[in-house]
């Protein structure tokens, strides 16, 4: 399930901070008018909302919306850690679980009702940033700050649910990360594999059943598709300096991939 928010103005953080509970707690039986956004650090949590019960665990990311009633039958597991901030609605906003007509518009973005963060440390991070800095400037401007945070975080999000909505295996979200974040590199999958401790056939097969093409291919196609964008940016960079940005062996090489793809050559692009 997933909730649509609109980007069109800045959100109000109204409270937020670290929650801790030695023994035990249950959550607050309550109807906001605002939204909670609650991440688990440690211990479990069943959390329900207008009766539909999120089993929260370490990593695991929960939205509470607006309007809606939330409450918990049990108390969470000892030793519980959270982080929560609470932040103010838009009525551009799309619930989850929607059954309307509206469709997002340019400035939504989507994040999930329940999202697993565990292999995203810069989620904690960014609440931790966002409660810094709403008790440090609590009484001069603290949402100016706070609200910054806030957008990056939520941007965060929208960034894991899309991949997520994509592509469902772990494995793969990584090493497509790892594509985007070495353009300049080529890998190839028996480096994947020994990275991943997996076996060659594993990756490639579980690569090519996730994306329906090669590790191969994907790079390529990803290289070209950067490399189209910025062509029009670098009038005056030699070609060659292009090509080995985005890993090919030379101008040449890079030129005949180039025009195979998109029926044109990178001189023309440029």
């Amino acid at each position: 399930m997933n909730i649509s928010l609109s980007m069109k103005d800045r959100r109000v953080v109204t409270i937020c901070n670290h929650n801790f509970s030695e023994e035990g707690i249950y959550h607050p039986d309550r109807i906001l008018d605002e939204y909670d956004l609650l991440y688990m650090q440690k211990g479990e949590w069943n959390i329900i909302e207008d009766g539909i019960t999120y089993h929260l665990t370490p990593g695991q990311l929960l939205v509470l919306e607006p309007g809606k009633h939330h409450y918990s039958t049990e108390k969470c597991s000892p030793m519980m850690r959270n982080v929560y901030i609470h932040f103010s609605n838009s009525s551009d906003d799309i619930p989850g679980g929607s059954t309307t007509s509206n469709t997002p518009g340019d400035d939504h973005i989507t994040i999930g009702k329940l999202t697993d963060c565990s292999g995203h440390p810069e989620i904690l991070h960014l609440f931790e940033k966002v409660i810094e800095a709403f008790f440090i400037y609590r009484d001069t401007d603290p949402n100016l700050r706070c609200c910054i945070y806030l957008e990056e975080l939520l941007l965060r999000l929208s960034d894991i649910n899309d991949s997520q909505s994509q592509y469902k295996d772990i494995l793969i979200q990584e090493i497509i990360h790892r594509f985007h974040c070495n353009p300049d590199r080529f890998f190839s999958p028996p480096e994947l594999a020994d990275s991943y401790h997996v076996s060659v056939r594993t990756v490639s097969g579980r690569f090519k059943k996730e994306t329906g093409i090669s590790i191969h291919q994907y790079q390529l196609n990803l290289k070209l598709d950067m490399a189209y964008d910025a062509l029009p940016f670098s009038p005056n960079r030699p070609l060659r300096d292009i090509a080995k940005s985005y890993g090919f062996y030379d101008e040449f090489q890079f030129s005949k991939l180039f025009k195979r793809r998109f029926g044109l050559a990178p001189s023309e692009r440029k």
